[in-house]
């Protein structure tokens, strides 16, 4: 399936791809999404935990995640299993970043996945459609707030490109390599809507003006 979403963060298109090149910072981002490990030799440990209702799905895999410099596009691709279900996910999210005439990014997804396993059901009909807005205005808004407490260098600086790895300091690598467990992405209250209207539909109830 393939699902597209755009949102705008209020800062320069530099600074917005600068913050791209964190790429714990970013998977952050995303929520219920987290680094099990460092990434090595360009590949990312990728862990994502969802709960809907009683389900809690906890995704576990490896992911890449490449940037083009010159267009400002990049791509997040991989895949995970569920044990406790023994479902599979895979899919790539591309995204493009477009500058404003106000000074605004504009961030366009584009997601293509796959579903596979007892959790294959939830990928039908709008449940995904309503997945993927709510983490994509989550992301958008976990992206704001990244850049609104980034300090100047980080902002879109010249120095900041300049900088190695080295000059970050011990901190910022030993932060890197303990990254936080991320908290579930919680959608139970989507689930008891799923659960009502699946009711309602099987037992042919009407619909209060």
């Amino acid at each position: 399936m393939e699902i597209e979403q755009s949102f705008t963060v209020p800062y320069p298109r530099d600074a917005v791809w600068d913050s791209f090149h964190d790429t714990p910072g970013i998977i952050a981002c995303l929520p219920g999404a987290s680094l099990s490990a460092p990434s090595e030799n360009g590949l990312l440990k990728l862990a994502i935990t969802v709960k809907l209702g009683p389900i809690v799905a906890s995704f576990a895999g490896e992911g890449e995640m490449t940037l083009d410099e010159t267009t400002k596009r990049g791509s997040v691709s991989g895949g995970g299993v569920d044990r406790k279900s023994a479902s599979r996910v895979k899919g790539i999210a591309s995204f493009a970043l477009a500058a404003s005439s106000t000074g605004e990014t504009r961030v366009d997804v584009k997601v293509e996945y796959a579903i596979a396993g007892s959790l294959a059901q939830f990928s039908r009909g709008g449940i995904v459609k309503e997945l993927a807005t709510r983490m994509t205005d989550a992301f958008a808004g976990n992206l704001k707030a990244k850049l609104d407490a980034a300090p100047p260098l980080a902002q879109n600086s010249p120095a900041a490109h300049d900088m190695q790895p080295e000059a970050a300091g011990p901190a910022r690598a030993a932060v890197a390599a303990q990254p936080a467990p991320a908290a579930p992405l919680n959608l139970s209250s989507m689930f008891w809507k799923i659960l009502w209207s699946r009711l309602r539909g099987l037992f042919g109830l009407g619909v209060r003006s």
